[in-house]
């Protein structure tokens, strides 16, 4: 990012017992001396003991959220963080969105990271630095999404090349049964299914109509034969038969 976390130094203003409100100073003080030199579990022990005195300190919350930054517990640091933002003063809480958006960014969490620079510039439009590091969690955010469309192409395109492999397996089986059934002198299976469509269809029974056309038929067949028989007997009664 552009520019390292910030610490606040605490102001006192006159009121209650001095004594104590130099203690709590002094403690924030000496851990923000042993932050900036890299001294972060001394630097969190002098906080901690500073909270012992003032728990509910926004500035406290923020040093010590910029304490477990530095030692990548980022969550323990986003906490810290959120219970700065009750901060009085607006450069304060500025720093203190602007340090949310470092750790969201160090987290992974790009689109909380972009909401909380948003959030530093609408209270300082002139932070660079924060529209630097919004710029780059932008690009960082698209960069992310078009990996994840590449990923997802790229197994949709697996996934049709195991199809593709799968159905020219599958033809070669089929070609394989056929030689060998050939070779064994079987009708190819594929040939039989040809075979069996081109059969005409079996009717079942007798329709309406087939025994219509019979019994049509037995009667034309009827009055022919009553016609001959007909015939036959006028011939015999006028003796036209020879003598034996």
């Amino acid at each position: 990012m552009s520019r390292t976390l910030t610490f606040l130094c605490l102001v006192f203003f006159a009121s209650g017992s001095s004594l104590w409100a130099d203690s709590f100073s002094s403690l924030n003080n000496k851990g923000n001396k042993l932050y900036k030199e890299g001294k972060y579990d001394e630097a969190l022990k002098l906080y901690r003991d500073a909270q012992i005195e003032k728990p509910e300190s926004p500035a406290l919350f923020f040093n010590l959220g910029n304490v477990m930054h530095q030692q990548e517990k980022y969550e323990d640091a986003l906490e810290q963080y959120s219970g700065a933002l009750d901060i009085d003063d607006p450069a304060s809480q500025a720093n203190v969105y602007y340090n949310l958006g470092n750790t969201f960014y160090r987290s992974g969490k790009f689109v909380e990271a972009i909401q909380a620079y948003e959030k530093c510039l609408e209270i300082n439009p002139d932070d660079e630095d924060a529209k630097y590091n919004l710029e780059l969690v932008r690009k960082k955010m698209k960069e992310a999404l078009d990996q994840e469309m590449q990923r997802q192409q790229q197994q949709e395109q697996q996934k049709e090349q195991q199809q593709q492999q799968k159905q020219e397996q599958d033809q070669e089986q089929k070609e394989e049964q056929k030689q060998e059934q050939m070779q064994a002198g079987e009708q190819p299976e594929e040939q039989k299914q040809e075979q069996e469509k081109a059969k005409p269809e079996k009717k079942e029974g007798m329709t309406k109509e087939d025994a219509e056309r019979i019994l049509d038929a037995i009667k034309d067949d009827e009055k022919e034969l009553q016609k001959e028989q007909k015939r036959f007997k006028e011939a015999g009664g006028k003796g036209g038969g020879k003598d034996w």
